[in-house]
């Protein structure tokens, strides 16, 4: 972190300002994605397993592209460059949604839509483990992730008062989606400075009338520089995400336990305000305690989640189960990349962050696949059962791979 940079209650000013770009384009994607389920269900004749393989091969597209995204912001050393790509996409794809009439159109639109989500992904979160301070990592990481999900939280109010202002019109909705994507990429352009870089990888190079130019370009060995800690995270990571298939099957549940139709987006407020009521605190108390220990808690959130949604037909335990699902994301998610900001050092971090999340791609495509059919053949208590099972299993797992002074050897 650069010594003359501004503090605002406590942590960088930049750190805010990425947050509240955050907040806008959280606002933005959540007026979409709150109601893709049942608009792909209701309008488009869309099965439960046709959304749920839909959503998982997305969410997959949307985290494997988030290697490239990563390595690139290594080789260049420029975060801000492809992250204002990844926002610029965003909000050009918004409008599109309202202009779909199939399946197979929503399904290439929602491609790109995540394309955009994953271009953003590795280089933001590398730009903030490069302005956070060491200290102050899961704090940074924290608010990041609590006014994005406030974002979230209020994009969710918001649809649901225009759902029942335009009787229920999603192609509406989905073209004033476009306005909060476009803040966001104004404001991290015109208010967020990239800091200095040095990158090992680069190549010196001399030319006519100059004494050395520097030539970015990409090295496999780059992938050697991340050490053992660091792919025990990864490898954890792998393990718990088994059980977190996609949020689409949280909609259902709600649907199922007798939600109606207006009220459908207080799902994803619900798992918004989950994540937004626990990432700032439990953040910045694994900057105080082992991070092992807060990862449990997150695991344990996610048990109770599935337990709740699996085990109860009444409609508030549901609710509750899908606030507790939040939670867990809110937790689970800050303390895994705060670990790999720990673990590795600034000029390979984006290429870090890319691996990590296409790890979770593949986790998230695999059980969102299966989800359906186990949904369809033996109901939604055995999935949810399958996901609380895993959870326990990733607790174990936390004392056999992650250290608890995991900071110190780094």
């Amino acid at each position: 972190m650069d010594s003359n940079t501004k503090m605002v209650w406590g942590l960088p000013r930049p750190i805010w300002i990425l947050s509240l770009v955050g907040l806008l384009i959280n606002l933005s994607t959540i007026m979409v994605f709150s109601l893709m389920p049942t608009f792909m269900e209701s309008e488009l004749g869309a099965t439960k397993t046709t959304v749920g393989r839909i959503d998982g091969f997305v969410e997959f597209i949307a985290y494997i592209i988030r290697i490239f995204s990563g390595v690139t912001a290594d080789v260049f050393q420029n975060r801000k460059f492809v992250l204002g790509i990844g926002y610029g996409f965003s909000a050009l794809v918004k409008p599109l949604f309202a202009l779909a009439g199939s399946v197979v159109w929503i399904f290439w639109i929602r491609v790109l839509d995540r394309l955009s989500n994953g271009i953003q992904a590795s280089p933001r979160d590398a730009l903030i483990g490069d302005i956070a301070p060491k200290a102050d990592r899961g704090a940074c990481y924290g608010l990041a992730k609590s006014l994005k999900t406030a974002g979230s939280c209020i994009g969710t109010l918001l649809t649901i008062v225009l759902m029942g202002w335009s009787d229920n019109d999603y192609r509406l909705l989905f073209n004033i989606a476009f306005v909060p994507a476009v803040l966001a990429f104004l404001l991290l352009i015109f208010s967020v400075r990239e800091p200095k870089h040095r990158n090992k990888f680069i190549e010196e190079t001399p030319k006519k009338g100059q004494a050395v130019v520097h030539v970015p370009k990409f090295r496999w060995r780059m992938f050697l520089e991340l050490n053992w800690n660091y792919w025990k995270i990864i490898i954890l990571a792998f393990i718990f995400h088994l059980a977190h298939f996609g949020e689409s099957y949280l909609t259902f549940r709600g649907v199922d336990a007798g939600l109606k139709e207006t009220f459908i987006p207080m799902v994803m407020f619900l798992f918004n305000l989950g994540q937004f009521f626990v990432s700032y605190p439990l953040g910045w108390l694994s900057d105080r305690v082992p991070r092992r220990m807060i990862l449990m808690v997150g695991f344990l959130f996610m048990c109770a989640a599935s337990l709740m949604m699996g085990h109860s037909d009444n409609l508030y335990y549901v609710l509750i189960g899908v606030f507790l699902w939040g939670a867990q994301m809110g937790t689970t998610q800050n303390v895994l990349v705060s670990l790999i900001s720990d673990t590795t050092a600034q000029y390979i971090r984006g290429t870090a962050f890319g691996i990590f999340y296409a790890v979770l791609g593949v986790c998230i495509w695999v059980s969102s696949w299966f989800a359906g059919d186990i949904w369809d053949y033996y109901g939604h208590e055995v999935l949810f059962t399958i996901s609380a099972l895993i959870s326990v299993v990733s607790c174990g797992f936390i004392f056999l791979l992650i250290p608890k002074n995991i900071r110190k050897l780094a």
